[in-house]
């Protein structure tokens, strides 16, 4: 085996790693909310069997790990950056903006439970997020972070940058609702009819919803805009697959109580709504090199680790 198709073998193990690492940390914090005797929702059909549900999500874990490799690998920064990057963009989908979207067209947290469900998703976040920092590397010459916040806010003006952040904000409600109508007419019946706990807001509160999820995943994603060392396309690409994964596959490829139908055209929305979502943002927002006074260094190419 050649150097460089070991290093690229290693780093899928470390990918495959850092889904176990997932996975681990759902079982320990489902461990302490039940010691601190803490109501956990439950999603589970009655007749389910709970280990074939785990094996579900086990495998779905895997999705993390390799479909947020592309984004982790090339960030800059410190593993501590990295780290906190990663965590928060994990937590954010798969906590913050989870817990929205079950309390907004689901019934399962009518009773309460959403700041458990959220806080469940903190220690595997943080776990995962480790792991997948250690995918990428620190160039010699690497600015410290200060720097690259500056430069990257000094590429514009404040009205310049006010227009595009506005944009941005509104790109994912446009998304949703642009691709949104198309998968509608075979899907709402599901949620008219309450199929496996489903429901449909009046579209007031859909609206306000994806405003919400919007600014959260703004707010995930700006650091990757600040710490990216590759080219545009490329972190268009990486972040929307992080954002499918995150936001859709991951949960779809265990909701096995939906319509099959459902599942299906739901991933294939959430995927375009997330690469529309991540284009907006990086051609919005992200500078291109000849506006970014950064060294050239900075936007190295990253090595994977070996």
């Amino acid at each position: 085996m050649s150097t460089n198709h070991k290093s690229v073998f290693l780093t899928l193990i470390k990918a495959a790693l850092c889904s176990l690492a997932y996975v681990v940390g759902t079982v320990l914090s489902g461990m302490l909310i039940s010691a601190l005797h803490l109501a956990m929702p439950n999603f589970l059909p009655p007749n389910a069997n709970p280990m074939t549900q785990f094996a579900y999500f086990a495998c779905a874990s895997l999705l993390i790990g390799f479909g947020l490799l592309p984004l982790a690998a090339p960030l800059g920064g410190s593993r501590t950056v990295r780290w906190l990057a990663l965590a928060l963009l994990i937590f954010v989908c798969l906590g913050v903006n989870t817990t929205i979207e079950i309390r907004i067209f689901s019934t399962f947290l009518a009773h309460g439970g959403a700041l458990v469900l959220t806080a469940n998703v903190i220690l595997p976040a943080l776990l995962c997020g480790w792991g997948l920092s250690t995918l990428g590397t620190s160039p010699a010459e690497e600015p410290p972070l200060l720097e690259r916040v500056r430069s990257f806010f000094s590429a514009r003006s404040v009205a310049g940058w006010s227009w595009r952040l506005l944009l941005a904000i509104l790109a994912f409600p446009f998304a949703y609702f642009l691709f949104g109508s198309m998968v509608g007419p075979y899907v709402v019946e599901a949620y008219r009819g309450g199929i496996a706990g489903l429901t449909l807001p009046p579209v007031a509160v859909i609206l306000k919803t994806q405003l919400v999820r919007s600014t959260i995943f703004f707010i995930a994603s700006l650091p990757f805009l600040v710490l990216w060392r590759k080219s545009r396309l490329s972190l268009f690409v990486a972040l929307g697959l992080a954002h499918w994964v995150l936001v859709g596959l991951f949960g779809l490829s265990q909701a096995v109580t939906f319509p099959r139908l459902l599942r299906i055209l739901h991933s294939i929305e959430i995927g375009a709504d997330s690469f529309a979502y991540a284009a907006a943002l990086v051609f919005l927002l992200l500078p291109r090199r000849s506006e970014n006074p950064l060294p050239t260094q900075a936007h190295a190419a990253p090595v994977f680790p070996s």
